[in-house]
């Protein structure tokens, strides 16, 4: 384990003791943050129930859903893009202020179109998650080195093989980087979409302990929800490191 690792986890233990030792000093209300070692002990009582895994199964579904639409609209938009230098300067107006969009006023017109239930959960991350997935394509595609499309016309490839056989694979990095980002914006609109009219999802969950005042089930639950998707970050951060070594 390098220094740095050392150092991140070294400052994160000094947070959770100095964040103990303030709940339990009573500096802070029981009713706004609950000592981390009860954090704990409610996140594997929530752990325990089986309604809190059907809740966190039905939002990585709709997770996932959203990152594998993410992907294709994303990377077909950005090969599309990218062969198109005039749209895209003419997008890209758009595509540099598109998360400073508000996106969640979407919402309730989506809910009206796809009805209540996971279709505009899914759809809302879809729109999050695939503008990260088109800005890693366009970027990869622009930084594929020069003989790889020299190499593609000496063998002849057409169009489509030169796309899919050697620009796809040659900035495959790039992509799952924003495939990384991808994961991280879908989480964000999934549990933030859950929070308002979905009935299931550990997002509704966790809207529920709050309105009821299981402070401690809150803070549990999104405690599972962080250590989840920190799990998820770390695994794509690895697979991406591998494709950068073997590229």
């Amino acid at each position: 384990m390098n220094a740095r690792r050392l150092r991140g986890l070294g400052i994160a233990g000094g947070i959770v003791i100095a964040l103990e030792l303030v709940c339990r000093a009573g500096l802070v209300r029981p009713t706004d943050l609950v000592p981390p070692t009860t954090m704990v002990a409610a996140m594997l009582r929530a752990l325990a129930d089986t309604a809190t895994l059907e809740d966190l199964a039905t939002t990585v579904a709709a997770v996932a859903a959203s990152v594998i639409l993410a992907f294709f609209v994303g990377m077909i938009g950005g090969v599309i893009l990218h062969g198109l230098p005039r749209v895209r300067r003419a997008c890209e107006p758009f595509i540099a202020s598109y998360y400073a969009l508000p996106l969640f006023a979407l919402y309730p017109v989506l809910v009206v179109i796809l009805g209540v239930g996971r279709a505009p959960v899914v759809f809302t991350g879809v729109l999050y998650a695939a503008m990260a997935v088109l800005i890693s394509t366009l970027s990869g595609l622009d930084h594929i080195r020069p003989v790889f499309r020299k190499a593609a016309r000496v063998h002849r490839l057409s169009p489509l093989g030169t796309l899919l056989r050697v620009s796809i694979p040659a900035c495959a990095t790039e992509i799952l980087g924003g495939i990384t980002l991808a994961v991280s914006y879908a989480f964000v609109a999934v549990i933030a979409s859950e929070f308002l009219l979905a009935p299931a999802g550990i997002g509704h969950a966790i809207a529920d302990a709050y309105t009821s005042f299981q402070i401690e089930r809150m803070y549990g639950l999104m405690l599972v929800l962080a250590l989840l998707v920190l799990a998820i970050n770390g695994a794509l951060r690895k697979v991406r490191t591998r494709l950068g070594a073997v590229a």
